[in-house]
């Protein structure tokens, strides 16, 4: 087994990739690797382990790869290094000298055009460890490493796990980075400062300039997905879905289908899958720029920026971090709080993180204030807006104060088109994934609901459908945020609990007629605010428990019916 094991944001994954020809994601902030990755290097197993600083954790992150380390068997430690962080990144090295286990020392981002240069040769005479200088962003010396790690033979070393079980002294701390302070001085060779680099960092990280700057980026990203892709593709991409709809229904009535699997193909599969892939477009460019920015290095610098505005509601930049990838998938994000060292931190995250739109929640938005509001992009933005508001207005309710923690800020960089290409992907192939199996599933069974009675008596009138009697049940409910008792939208709301793309499939196939002009913001707020997508409650009960999950579930249940009730009644009383 081989170990890459190193500090976050060193570039563990990036090699990782490379060695196990995979994909996984790479990016410029803590957390990135939030559990273990095995590929296959030859005949060899290969593993990515989460970033860390040193051998005593800190973090669930940490515990990952401490505990991997504790309790496997490892032939091969690869310590992957940036080289631009040579000296605090030693310390980790140290550490791990004294398992006594094989280790190879890599220096990262050996890049032609990096100011630091470092003399390879000297630093491993002075660590008495193998050491190769590559570049994952230009492939440099990729082959060299590999022969060495083919090279390297299964160890019989006996591993000390002494090291993991106890906490260093302050004085042996202190002794460690006197002696890493003399290595470098030794080894370092080339150390200009950017001067370019340091300009716009002076402008974007500026105290007066760095706020409004960050906030104008994230409106602009927003801006071009929605307003200007969305509004010049959808009908474009509409009208292919009706001429591919309308061709597959001749072919089957051609093909003399009966009428039933006709009804199942046409309105059961494709008209519940095409109305959420009609808003995939707005989807991936949305991913995408998140995948440059992170590739820039500008992420890990926002997470400073609002850091400050975050401590006053309890949470931290690293909190930022989280809620930022919310808007992208939530249950990723509840992941990658493990970075989060204080708990009560961490918990107070997850419970935010739902109520941030996601990539899933984005095409509800679009559906509805495209087809009953004109300024689109305002009112798209007043959700997320919205969003804070709920978050500003929890926070007064979890009294706690979020610990300090060291940010790794990277050096800006141009972004890399390829990996920003490779993680959009990723994402827009997870993302269809679970329109492929949940939505297609649930948009079968609100088929089946619709077309059949409690006698299975097929093509009845949707009043005496099982789905209509279903919603008569709960519709109730709607009355206090909708002013009508709606069975269709009591019907779209449950299904978006199973999977938030499929409240558009719901409206797709049943037509809500109940909303209008005046209770569309308030549907639209309890579908965002209210219980998230199976997928978001399943890694709430796994990194929280289940008590915090029924926690959670109520919590949003409560926020959205109520912030649904206030909006509704001032949208009444505006009209």
């Amino acid at each position: 087994m081989i170990a890459l094991v190193g500090n976050p944001n060193c570039g563990k994954s990036s090699l990782f990739n490379i060695l196990t020809h995979s994909k996984e994601k790479v990016g410029n902030f803590p957390g990135v690797t939030v559990e273990s990755k095995i590929g296959k290097f030859k005949d060899k197993k290969i593993i990515d382990l989460p970033g860390l600083y040193s051998l005593f954790p800190y973090t669930k992150e940490e515990e990952i790869t401490v505990n991997f380390i504790k309790n496997n068997h490892i032939d091969l430690i690869i310590n992957v290094i940036d080289i631009n962080c040579l000296n605090r990144s030693l310390y980790l090295t140290s550490r791990l000298k004294k398992l006594n286990i094989d280790m190879i020392l890599v220096l990262n981002k050996d890049d032609k055009k990096n100011p630091i240069k470092v003399n390879d040769v000297i630093l491993e005479q002075l660590l008495k460890i193998p050491v190769i200088k590559i570049s994952t962003i230009e492939n440099k010396n990729i082959d060299k490493l590999s022969k060495l790690i083919l090279n390297k033979k299964e160890s019989n070393l006996k591993k000390d796990n002494k090291v993991l079980n106890l906490k260093p002294e302050d004085n042996d701390i202190i002794n460690t980075y006197k002696l890493i302070d003399n290595i470098t001085e030794k080894v370092i060779i080339k150390n200009k400062i950017n001067k370019f680099n340091t300009l716009i960092d002076n402008i974007l990280l500026n105290k007066y300039l760095s706020t409004p700057i960050s906030i104008i980026i994230l409106i602009l990203i927003y801006y071009i997905a929605i307003h200007l892709v969305g509004n010049n593709i959808i009908d474009f991409i509409n009208n292919i879905n009706n001429t591919i709809i309308f061709k597959i229904s001749n072919l089957l009535s051609n093909l003399h289908i009966s009428i039933i699997l006709k009804s199942l193909i046409i309105d059961g599969i494709i008209n519940g899958m095409s109305s959420v892939l009609l808003f995939l477009p707005q989807v991936i460019v949305i991913m995408f720029i998140f995948s440059l920015l992170e590739d820039i290095g500008y992420i890990a610098r926002m997470a400073l920026i609002f850091d400050k505005y975050l401590r006053k509601i309890g949470l931290s930049g690293k909190s930022f971090v989280s809620l930022l990838l919310g808007t992208s998938c939530s249950a990723l994000a509840i992941l990658s709080t493990r970075t989060i060292k204080n708990d009560n931190e961490r918990k107070k995250t997850g419970l935010f993180i739902p109520f941030i739109p996601c990539s899933a929640k984005v095409p509800i938005i679009i559906m509805f204030i495209s087809l009953y509001y004109n300024n689109s992009f305002i009112i798209f933005l007043s959700f997320y807006i919205l969003a804070i508001v709920i978050i500003i207005f929890l926070s007064m309710f979890f009294k706690n104060k979020a610990d300090s923690y060291i940010l790794e800020i990277p050096p800006l960089k141009f972004p890399n088109l390829k990996i920003a290409l490779v993680n959009t992907y990723d994402k827009t192939k997870s993302f269809i994934k679970r329109i492929c199996s949940i939505i297609l599933l649930f948009s079968i069974i609100n088929w089946f609901l619709m077309s059949f009675d409690l006698n299975l008596n097929y093509g009845v009138q949707l009043n005496k459908s099982i789905l209509y009697l279903i919603g008569r049940k709960i519709s109730y409910l709607t009355y206090p945020f909708l002013g009508c008792k709606s069975i269709e939208s009591s019907l779209a709301i449950l299904s978006g609990i199973l999977a938030k793309e499929q409240v558009i499939s719901t409206m797709q196939i049943l037509n809500l007629q109940s909303i209008n002009t005046i209770n569309c913001y308030s549907f639209i707020c309890f579908n965002l605010f209210s219980i998230p997508c199976i997928n978001t409650l399943v890694a709430i009960k796994n990194e929280y428990g289940v008590k915090y999950l029924f926690y959670t579930i109520f919590i949003e249940l409560l926020v959205a019916y109520l912030f649904s009730i206030l909006i509704f009644r001032v949208m009444l009383w505006i009209s």
